[in-house]
């Protein structure tokens, strides 16, 4: 609302303004708590969330520490990493073997043609399809929506019909309907839509027919009408064409090779195809083969180079004979174990750190929050030291914060596994405990020497402790830090919420309530003093008045 303009004082020389700003100063004094409440209601809130953000990485860095591979990591290693190399898996054993000879590495079926034109000429890469000796794309598309135009796609060949069929599979009068070539569309001659469910068939372009698997069947590859040999090549590269292509122009060549190894991959082309390459027709499909090697004595063929072996990933890179074998190990990646673990530690001290210091933090309350005509007195950095006194303390001795410390600190303690070895039951065991200092709110030591020793004695014991489904630490820790959270988020809400949502959102509004109401009555109280002092100004510009003329009739008189 614009405040309306004033002059005050015309008449009786009062600084009307300045009292009036004085006297609304102490009238605003409720206004200034309210508001001074609300921010101090919006810095405790903003504490809070701090903590369930912390609290929401704690439990999802607990969720992501409970997968096998965090307590299973292995080390491995080859005697010569040029002629084999390998991968040990989270299942492998503490195990060494040996490949003492690779007598053939798996293939891929290869085969290269010389494509040629309807003229028996050799193709370029800017030869069209179309001049070539190919199978013609027969599509077949159904109409799932009615619809008053129907766009076919791909389009039909130049000059080529389109036959259509109702949704019984009855052909449909081609008097009934209109393919038009330009637009590429089909429309019923009576103004009706096309019906759900017809089928039109018609060729399109250009096709050949591939097998790349022993038994398997045919794979179309279908092109455009207006393709080159370039975009053909292009096409037998896709994803599910099973084999790999290069065209060499200046032989006008055209390689192909299986994606995958082994004596049941093949490459074989149907009739049409074989013609248009210059392949014989009675030529049986070209095959890869596979590889053949001794483990540890034992003879082996598998179809490709890449094999699991005691759960280990082993790649053969080249053939060589016995007498010159090559040793496999794998063993527990201690170190990257006790990392994973250290890191999932950090982060829950971390959490605790931050709500030992909230609830243990000063409290300044003569530092309360300023109010605005306070901050226009004060410079910007007068402003920040203030306020940071004034937020201080904001959750000293909160009974929530509190109980979530308590809470997370008990399921370290009571973290039990069921286990032969008496040593390994419990977390301070190997190395994680919460010492004997309760003033750090719980904080975990970590022992290095006795956790990586632990791990490298029986990382399965390690991994039931953090993950048992009865009393695994993680599934506490992950539901203790979910717990807390929901209380926290009932009082405080979570980044982003509405204020009816949660508690305190509710007091703010209903501060804001509260202020909006004190302000309409200041307003009005605030007219109400102009409306004194102007009376006053009134009357004393009329005695003033009648005082002049008073005068000037005495001295008229003289």
């Amino acid at each position: 609302m614009t405040s309306p303009i004033r002059f005050g004082g015309l008449a009786s020389g009062i600084d009307t303004d300045t009292i009036i700003k004085q006297l609304m100063q102490v009238e605003r004094a409720p206004v200034d708590k309210l508001e001074q409440k609300k921010q101090a209601t919006e810095w405790k809130r903003d504490a809070y969330r701090e903590i369930n953000r912390s609290l929401m990485t704690l439990r999802n860095s607990a969720v992501d520490l409970m997968f096998s591979r965090n307590f299973y990591a292995k080390t491995s290693s080859s005697s010569d990493e040029s002629r084999v190399s390998v991968v040990a898996g989270p299942s492998s054993g503490n195990t060494a073997i040996r490949i003492e000879s690779v007598s053939q590495l798996a293939t891929a079926a290869t085969q290269v043609v010389e494509p040629v034109d309807k003229n028996g000429v050799k193709v370029t890469k800017a030869t069209k399809v179309a001049d070539m000796n190919l199978q013609s794309a027969i599509q077949e598309i159904k109409l799932s929506t009615a619809t008053k135009e129907w766009t076919l796609s791909p389009k039909p060949r130049t000059g080529e019909a389109v036959a259509l069929k109702d949704a019984t599979n009855n052909p449909i009068d081609v008097n009934s309907y209109t393919y038009d070539e330009a637009t590429g569309k089909v429309t019923m001659n009576d103004g009706s839509d096309v019906p759900t469910g017809t089928t039109a068939t018609y060729t399109s372009g250009y096709q050949i027919q591939i097998r790349s698997v022993e038994g398997g069947d045919f794979k179309t590859i279908k092109v455009a009408e207006d393709a080159t040999m370039e975009n053909l090549v292009t096409a037998l590269n896709g994803k599910d064409s099973g084999i790999s292509a290069f065209f060499e122009p200046i032989s006008g060549k055209l390689s192909l090779t299986q994606k995958q190894t082994g004596e049941k991959s093949i490459i074989e082309f149907d009739a049409t195809t074989k013609a248009a390459f210059k392949i014989d027709p009675v030529a049986l499909p070209q095959t890869g083969g596979d590889a053949s090697f001794v483990v540890n004595g034992i003879p082996m063929t598998q179809s490709s180079n890449t094999v699991t072996i005691d759960n280990m990933t082993v790649t053969l890179k080249s053939s060589f004979a016995a007498g010159n074998p090559v040793t496999l190990s794998a063993a527990t990646d201690t170190q990257k174990i006790f990392e994973n673990i250290k890191g999932f530690v950090d982060k829950y001290n971390e959490t605790i750190d931050l709500m030992n210091k909230k609830v243990k933090e000063d409290r300044f309350r003569s530092f309360t929050p300023l109010t605005q005509a306070q901050r226009d007195e004060l410079s910007d950095d007068e402003i920040k030291k203030w306020e940071e006194k004034a937020m201080s303390g904001m959750l000293r001795g909160d009974t929530i914060v509190r109980s979530a410390m308590d809470a997370l600190r008990g399921k370290w303690s009571s973290t039990t596994a069921s286990t032969n070895d008496i040593e390994m039951k419990q977390l301070f065991q190997i190395g994680l405990s919460t010492g004997a200092d309760f003033t750090n709110g719980g904080k975990i030591e970590l022992n290095e020497e006795k956790l990586k020793a632990a791990i490298e004695k029986d990382p399965e014991q390690v991994y039931q402790l953090f993950t048992n489904t009865e009393n695994g630490l993680l599934l506490k820790i992950r539901d203790a830090a979910t717990g807390s959270r929901s209380s926290i988020t009932r009082i405080a809400g979570a980044d982003g919420s509405g204020a009816p949502t949660y508690s305190m959102g509710r007091e703010m509004t209903e501060i804001d309530t509260r202020i909006r109401r004190l302000n309409d009555l200041l307003v009005g109280k605030e007219n109400a003093y102009y409306r004194r002092f102007t009376a006053m100004e009134t009357a004393m510009n009329q005695a003033n008045s009648q005082a002049a003329s008073l005068q000037q009739f005495l001295g008229g008189g003289m």
